[in-house]
């Protein structure tokens, strides 16, 4: 399964000739021409399979990185002429993230944003996607975290942080867990996706609200710290990952008006 809706859609409208899905368990026919399941795991397939192909020429593979390699290009381009919004905090937050950590990534718009960005290679990434809402995200990450040896950092929007929160009610939530808020005042994934902001709609999904994660910090004896600008962010961000003695949340507040407007605007320039 994938996220990107546009990458979907354009996977089915031009199907390949022939798509394998390899898995020992179970088929995934995302792209809806789904010809082959061979039931194995890839590793061993790709085994044997390997033994039987034939080299052939081709110039498929360097269009496709020129492509890529354009692309990132004019996204790079993009990121230096925005305004302080989510999708800058989001390049910030993603190159402070350790090297070789566990990264836990919440639903709606945080998925929808970090799949356009590059990851560090030696970062283990994980979406508890459940069924496409926030159910569960903050409790998933903390469970993750108890683990695993490795450091987990969970970034995770308002809403998603405010439903699980008593997924903080734990004592077993290790010293260097990290979570990173970005806390657009609710909802920031309906004015992006089609539909609700082109009616009334909007009100009844967006949840404004003026709340904040210091209070709930306190009540369950983390460190807190915030930022509200691409400085405070880039200064918080240098020393969130030290070493403490109790888990932190660094909530990084973000202007709703602005945020899907920038995004919107990525979509036609990197077209």
């Amino acid at each position: 399964m994938i996220i990107s809706k546009r990458i979907k859609k354009f996977l089915r409208d031009y199907q390949p000739k022939e798509h394998w899905n390899i898995d020992a368990r179970k088929a995934t026919n995302t792209f809806l021409c789904l010809s082959e399941f061979i039931q194995i795991k890839p590793v061993d397939f790709f085994s044997h399979f390997n033994e039987f192909i034939r080299p052939l020429k081709s110039d498929y593979q360097p269009k496709w990185i020129a492509f890529r390699d354009e692309r990132r290009e004019k996204h790079l381009a993009y990121l230096k002429s925005i305004k302080y919004s989510d999708f800058s905090v989001f390049e910030q937050a993603l190159n402070a993230i350790p090297e070789s950590c566990q990264l836990q990534i919440s639903n709606s718009s945080i998925i929808r944003y970090a799949q356009l960005f590059s990851m560090k290679a030696t970062v283990n990434i994980f979406c508890n996607r459940g069924t496409s809402g926030i159910d569960g995200s903050t409790s998933t990450a903390i469970g993750a975290a108890y683990a695993t040896e490795q450091q987990t950092v969970f970034i995770t929007g308002d809403l998603s942080f405010f439903y699980d929160g008593n997924g903080l009610w734990n004592s077993n939530i290790p010293k260097n867990f990290r979570i990173i808020i970005i806390n657009n005042s609710g909802g920031g994934i309906f004015r992006i996706i089609p539909g609700p902001k082109a009616t009334n709609a909007a009100q009844y999904f967006e949840t404004p609200h003026c709340l904040t994660a210091e209070y709930l910090c306190k009540m369950h004896q983390l460190e807190y710290q915030k930022a509200y600008s691409t400085e405070t962010v880039i200064k918080e961000l240098s020393r969130f990952f030290e070493t403490s003695e109790k888990p932190k949340i660094l909530e990084i507040f973000t202007p709703s008006a602005e945020n899907d407007l920038v995004l919107k605007d990525y979509f036609k320039y990197i077209q």
